[in-house]
């Protein structure tokens, strides 16, 4: 016959996962405009991002899945939280049409 044997389970409050949501950790996304504005004049595609952003549709969902994916191969934390600030943009169709108007007021001289 078998004797039963007794399992001793941790204390909940014993267990720590630390931070698991990088949500904490971000910056408010609109932190990031004036420094993406900035790039995207510089390399001259202001005007295409905006088009972009306006129009795209499902396709901005795609491209934020794909920012998503790749942001494990990001090194910094700092350059992961602006891909995630990125993704946050692409899948917020208000967000990304304030940053369309954004865009294109640092346009106007």
């Amino acid at each position: 016959m078998r004797k039963a044997q007794a399992y001793h389970l941790p204390q909940l409050e014993n267990l720590s996962v630390g931070n698991v949501c990088y949500t904490e950790s971000m910056r408010d996304p609109r932190s990031y405009w004036s420094q993406w504005a900035e790039r995207l004049e510089v390399l001259g595609v202001s005007d295409l991002a905006a088009a972009f952003l306006d129009g795209a549709g499902f396709l901005r969902l795609l491209a934020a899945q794909l920012v998503h994916a790749s942001t494990p191969f990001i090194g910094s934390s700092a350059a992961s939280d602006q891909w995630q600030a990125l993704a946050s943009l692409l899948e917020d169709k208000n967000a990304a049409q304030q940053f369309v108007s954004f865009l294109r007021e640092e346009d106007q001289p």
